[in-house]
């Protein structure tokens, strides 16, 4: 399994339990109540872009691939 594999399931995973408990229970009831008095609308939409650029400055799976492919090569030239 790729680095970038785990990755992307753990980040799926870290997303579905924040929106479960967001959306589904009284704790996520209080936890909205608590952001929203912490920050503005427009706080929130910062920390939301900045997690996108995160994101798309993440390697994607063909340059997770790519490397894997040269790492072979290279491997291979020393054998």
């Amino acid at each position: 399994m790729k680095a970038s594999e785990i990755l992307s399931f753990l980040a799926g995973a870290a997303a579905a339990t924040g929106i479960s408990l967001l959306f589904t229970t009284e704790k996520g009831k209080e936890i909205r109540e608590k952001v929203s008095s912490k920050l503005t609308k427009e706080e929130i939409d910062k920390l939301i872009e900045k997690l996108k650029e995160k994101r798309a400055s993440a390697p994607s799976e063909e340059e997770a691939m790519m490397d894997d492919l040269i790492d072979e090569a290279e491997a291979e030239e020393v054998l």
